[in-house]
């Protein structure tokens, strides 16, 4: 076995923890919302799974992901008795000493929603719950211990449901230490080799790629990852949505949350900048991310790969950068009349302003 379960509410959460539960809070503010408090909903029924809920808080009395969620819902109990809708919180625990901790501690928060919790094997349990994820809008928090949860056939089926979010917590350094294992081979096919000479802070990137690589040709999907630094280790964060809005939330939450690559808790490109005391040539500023970005995009617009507005703004996306940082290099191409005015630049909301602004060179 190449993972080690541990107990991580024994103490109180670390900094590394910290960083992960700020982002799930931030993007569940973000995305509750969209599904309660439209006036018109989607979707009658609206489902949160935390497949590794532990006990719901930290030995400090900090909130856990369980009670997070059920802060966020509760903020919006008003518009779910308005809008009818049925929401539920499901949360799931398999150690049993954690398992009774969290029905503890969730004892008196019952609400105009539906609390369920289960002490189950994590695949059983999404298993059981796979069919009524089919007709809901749904946020997956998967927070395992280790690598091995996430396979490519359970990814596979995560990804087709309609309206579905996911945000799975992964021991990132897991896939350097254990590369050469059979078991780690058996979900993971990466080379030993290559795995041993990627530079050690961007092992998460990878773990990422791996994943988009089974995205199926044709099927549009956007993942996002966030890099993670607990100790000497690295973990992270893989972000995973079928629609624009959801990558353009998640990627606010990220660069709010770093504002120099919107990926990390750390300096991932080890360049130290400081944007308090910045370096005497604007140039060295930059971090090599963005700059890499925008002579990429400039140079996919100039050669023609590029030709329209919007294929211009899912490029940003897909690197992990928003929609004003497209704006960024279509002004300036503009500017050194390169390209022709695009006129209508939008800084949010990609899907309310789908057109076929073409960019004229």
């Amino acid at each position: 076995m190449f993972v080690a379960a541990k107990n991580l509410f024994r103490k109180p959460f670390d900094e590394g923890t910290i960083v992960k539960l700020k982002l799930y809070t931030d993007y569940l503010k973000e995305w509750a919302p969209v599904f309660l408090s439209k006036k018109v909903p989607i979707w009658k029924t609206v489902q949160i799974f935390d497949f590794f809920a532990g006990q719901g808080k930290d030995s400090l009395d900090n909130p856990g992901s369980p009670l997070i969620a059920l802060k966020v819902i509760r903020s919006f109990e008003k518009l779910i008795i308005e809008r009818e809708l049925n929401v539920v919180l499901h949360f799931n625990e398999l150690e049993e000493e954690k398992y009774n901790a969290l029905v503890d501690c969730l004892e008196g928060c019952e609400g105009n929603f539906k609390i369920k919790t289960y002490q189950q094997d994590f695949k059983s349990l999404f298993n059981e719950t796979y069919e009524s994820m089919k007709e809901s809008a749904n946020f997956l928090f998967l927070d395992q211990n280790g690598i091995k949860e996430i396979t490519s056939e359970l990814f596979a089926k995560i990804i087709v449901l309609k309206q579905t979010d996911f945000l799975f917590f992964i021991s990132s350094s897991y896939f350097r230490r254990f590369a050469n294992t059979p078991e780690f081979q058996k979900h993971f096919p990466f080379d030993p080799i290559e795995m041993q000479n990627i530079e050690y802070y961007h092992i998460h990137r990878k773990v990422l790629a791996h994943y988009k690589s089974l995205i199926p040709i044709g099927k549009t999907y956007y993942l996002a990852p966030f890099s993670i630094r607990k100790e000497r280790n690295i973990y992270g964060l893989i972000f995973g949505t079928n629609h624009t809005l959801g990558i353009e939330k998640f990627l606010n939450v990220a660069w709010k949350n770093d504002k120099l690559r919107g990926e990390a808790n750390y300096d991932i490109d080890s360049e130290k900048i400081d944007l308090q005391s910045p370096r005497l040539f604007p140039e060295l500023n930059v971090p090599s991310k963005r700059d890499v970005f925008e002579k990429n995009l400039s140079l996919k617009i100039l050669g023609g790969e590029i030709m329209q507005r919007d294929d211009a703004y899912l490029y940003a996306l897909n690197e992990g950068f928003l929609l004003k940082d497209a704006n960024i290099v279509l002004k300036k191409l503009c500017i050194e009349k390169k390209i022709k005015s695009v006129i209508e630049y939008i800084s949010a909301d990609l899907h309310k302003n789908r057109q076929n602004v073409p960019i004229i060179i």
